[in-house]
């Protein structure tokens, strides 16, 4: 009877560490490098698969500089010009227009220039 509820636990144990494991979304790295030799003002705005809303992020790179982020895969990601970061932060949705970048396996690692 004992070796049947220490087997039981062992199992119970694994499927829920199993389980666990499988909910992990995939994270990509990717680097946003400015190509200018003056400094710019990049602004991030991303909407993931499965989540409400967006990500929005602001940074102004140095002269060549980079700037590393993650992101799930299949994100979509916008290199937001005033006229986008406006509608954003009025509530409306940018992701109908043509995106910077769609997040993919491929493109870890990879530096995006703008």
């Amino acid at each position: 009877m004992k070796k049947q509820i220490l087997t039981s636990i062992i199992f119970t144990f694994f499927s829920i560490f199993a389980l666990a494991q499988e909910g992990e979304p995939t994270f990509i790295k990717i680097k946003i490098k400015n190509n200018s030799f003056l400094p710019k003002k990049c602004t991030l705005i991303s909407y993931t698969p499965g989540d409400q809303g967006n990500g929005t992020q602001g940074y102004w790179l140095l002269p060549k500089g980079s700037k590393e982020f993650s992101f799930k895969e299949g994100t979509k990601i916008f290199l937001a010009n005033q006229k986008q970061v406006d509608n954003v932060m009025a509530g409306k949705r940018i992701d109908t227009d043509k995106p910077f970048l769609i997040v993919k396996k491929e493109n870890k690692d990879q530096e995006f220039g703008f």
